[in-house]
């Protein structure tokens, strides 16, 4: 089956609404704060208070937002932090411990999730995103995974 450029504009356009206008969901360092997510494929979307700073697809919502938290497992918390402590370093896949706990006390307060479940084509929508908010301070790379053809 082919689908045309408008359509696939089309469906991104509705796929994008429906997580900008979705319930967000505030991030809590509760171990079961991840059973706000479910265990399917999904693209989600984190914010900063209401500003969009990242989005990302993955296989299983519910573990992803499990590594979330660690600096170690999740790209958006070590750009975070770059783009919040200009000059930190990570070393062994961690900030600094008072770094560390500065990331946590800014997710606490600000950092909010949105997800729509999506079973194909996750990495097209994640890549027509971020091209589409890059320039609106999205954290996001724009590295060979996300180019358009």
């Amino acid at each position: 089956m082919e689908y045309t450029n408008d359509e696939i504009v089309k469906f991104v356009d509705t796929l994008e609404n429906q997580l900008i206008i979705s319930k967000k969901i505030k991030f809590s360092f509760d171990r079961d704060w991840s059973e706000n997510f479910p265990s399917k494929a999904g693209i989600y979307a984190i914010f900063d208070k209401e500003k969009l700073v990242y989005v990302g697809e993955t296989a299983n919502i519910k573990e992803r937002m499990k590594e979330v938290k660690r600096t170690y497992n999740h790209s958006f918390r070590r750009k975070l932090g770059k783009f919040l402590f200009e000059g930190s370093k990570i070393v062994k896949g961690k900030f600094e411990e008072t770094l560390e706990l500065r990331l946590n006390d800014y997710y606490l307060d600000r950092i909010l999730f949105t997800y729509k479940e999506l079973n194909f084509g996750r990495l097209e929508v994640e890549s027509h995103l971020i091209h589409r908010h890059h320039s609106n301070g999205l954290l996001n790379s724009l590295g060979k995974r996300n180019r358009l053809h």
